[in-house]
Parts: C-alpha cells; sequence; structure tokens
C-alpha cells in the first residue's frame, strides 16, 4: 500500500540497481522505482526515510534532485506554514465578535437631523456614544429622552454593524430660525478662521477686526466682479480675542500672579489658547498684569 507522505527524487548514480540494493539494505522502503536514462534513477520513499536517503547519498558525492511530493504532504506544509497566522486569525474573528457589541460611530437622518448636537449630548448621558457598548435597555432609554425634547416628534435608533443609525423626526410646529441679515464681528480680534457658507468673505484669516465690522457680505457676485443679487450670509467664524486684568503685590509674589490670572480667564468668552504675564514696579509694590488669549466661536446662519 503506498503511503500517504512521499517524497518523489532523482538519483544520478552509474549503476542503478546498486543503488537499490544499498537501499535496501539500509531498511529505506523504495517504490515507484523507474531507470529513466543512463546512470538516472527515479524512485519516491516515505518522508521519514528522506533524511536517511540523503545520508547514503549526500548531494556532495551524488545528484540527488527532489522533484515532488504527495498531496498529503503539501496539505501537512501548508498548515505547517499557517500554523503561526492562526491565532491572529483567531484573534481577529474575536475582536470582530465583539465589536458587534460596541458603538464606533453615529449618525443622525431625518427631518430634525439639524439638533443632531442637543441629540448627542442625551445619547451620551445614556450611555451610546463611540466606544460604549450597546443593548436594549440603552436603545430605549436613549429614544425616551430624546423624543422628550421639545422640537421633537419622536426619535428612533437602529444598530447596524458598529454603527448606530439616529433618525430625528421634527414637530411640524417648531417655527424655522430667524435668519441674521448681517455676518458682524462679535468682539474685538484676530481671525483665526473664516469658513463661509454663503456670500463672500470681507476679511481674510490673521486680519485685526472690530466688533460689529461686517465679516461676511450676502452680496453675490459675478465673475466679473458685478453685484448679482443679495443673500443671507452664512459661515463660521474663529476668532483670537485678547482679555487682561491686573493684581497687586506688595513684594514679588506667584499668589498675585495666579490672581491676576484667574481675573483674566473669567473675563474670557471661550476656549483658553495661551496667557502672559508683565510685572511692572510700582511705589510700594508691583503690579502683575496678565494678558490671556481665547478663541471665540461664533456662527451665522449656519445651525448654531
Amino acid at each position: 500500500m503506498k503511503p500517504l507522505f512521499w517524497y518523489a527524487l532523482e538519483l544520478h548514480v552509474s549503476t542503478p540497481p546498486a543503488a537499490l540494493t544499498r537501499l535496501a539494505r539500509a531498511g529505506v522502503f523504495v517504490f515507484d522505482a523507474a531507470k529513466t536514462g543512463p546512470g538516472r534513477l527515479q524512485c519516491k520513499v516515505k518522508c521519514k526515510d528522506l533524511q536517511k536517503f540523503f545520508a547514503i547519498f549526500p548531494r556532495s558525492c551524488y545528484t540527488v534532485r527532489v522533484t515532488g511530493r504527495s498531496r498529503a504532504q503539501r496539505a501537512a506544509a501548508f498548515l505547517r506554514s499557517r500554523a503561526a497566522l492562526l491565532p491572529a486569525a483567531l484573534a481577529f474573528v474575536l475582536i470582530l465578535l465583539l465589536s458587534d457589541c460596541f458603538v464606533l460611530g453615529v449618525r443622525f437622518t431625518g427631518s430634525g437631523s439639524r439638533y443632531a448636537e442637543d441629540a448627542r449630548a442625551i445619547l451620551r448621558e445614556a450611555g451610546i456614544a463611540p466606544f460604549s457598548l450597546y443593548d436594549e435597555e440603552r436603545r430605549r432609554a436613549a429614544e425616551k429622552a430624546v423624543s422628550a425634547l421639545p422640537f421633537i416628534e419622536f426619535c428612533s435608533l437602529r444598530k447596524e454593524g458598529t454603527v448606530v443609525t439616529v433618525t430625528l423626526q421634527e414637530k411640524a410646529d417648531v417655527p424655522l430660525p430667524v435668519r441674521e441679515e448681517e455676518f458682524l464681528s462679535p468682539a474685538d480680534g484676530v481671525v483665526e478662521s473664516l469658513v463661509v457658507l454663503r456670500g463672500r468673505a470681507l476679511v481674510k484669516e490673521g486680519e485685526k477686526v472690530r466688533r460689529g465690522q461686517a465679516l461676511v457680505s450676502g452680496e453675490i457676485l459675478s465673475a466679473e466682479g458685478e453685484p448679482v443679487r443679495q443673500t443671507f450670509p452664512a459661515g463660521r467664524l474663529s476668532l483670537l480675542c485678547r482679555v487682561q486684568a491686573e493684581a497687586e503685590s506688595e513684594v514679588k509674589s506667584d499668589a498675585a500672579e495666579k490672581l491676576a490670572l484667574a481675573r483674566a480667564m473669567l473675563l474670557a468668552e471661550g476656549e483658553i489658547v495661551s496667557h502672559e504675564t508683565h510685572i511692572r514696579g510700582q511705589e510700594g509694590g508691583y503690579i502683575y498684569a496678565v494678558t490671556v488669549t481665547y478663541r471665540l466661536l461664533y456662527s451665522v446662519n449656519a445651525g448654531g
């Protein structure tokens, strides 16, 4: 009976019959042996006898070539070569199974989508946010809480894979937001960024502006620069503003500096970006002046 695991070999030797006798004496089982040419012998040996074969006919003295192997041997070699990938494959499958229980993204649809930020905050409180678990109890609690918003008729959540789709239906009697006819700077500062959604920009990034200055015009111009029509300006602004506060001290003191900084931060109306401290002497002590730079975000006719 032919073994499942074998190698096909070609041996170049002066006397093939003598080579077969030599193998038999060494206990090497050979099958399908055939002389294919002068001094050329083809045969098959069991996989376990391969090293013994090479010991009897070392390649340094004989020409020995492996010409094939059995299907079972090829399959075993394939599995051995992929053995190192098996734990990674199992881990990948486990991650896929577990990830289906988690939320990796939240998207909004429906007529009430413009209230997505309000709904997102409520969802987060209900435990539904990126990288959170998802279950029926949290889904029901989130739908009930979002549906309680005065401008939402109903809310439904549906999870597909790792993404939760939130459908918001707006109440029919909710009035449309009043459109502002002008886009004016809310404070003195430096324009960090200005995204114009409708209209045309009147200032550039890095430009200093004053409170009440027009930043976006609703006037639409043609390619030739001629006025075409008037619309409501819309856009989002990031403005870098500065405020200053002082504190007095008879001696140089960290406490006085911290007090001045706290006073300046109370005056800031946005995200703190940086602060600078200047100390100047005066009769009887020192004055700590702290200047705080903060980022003011502002939008007109852009949904908040």
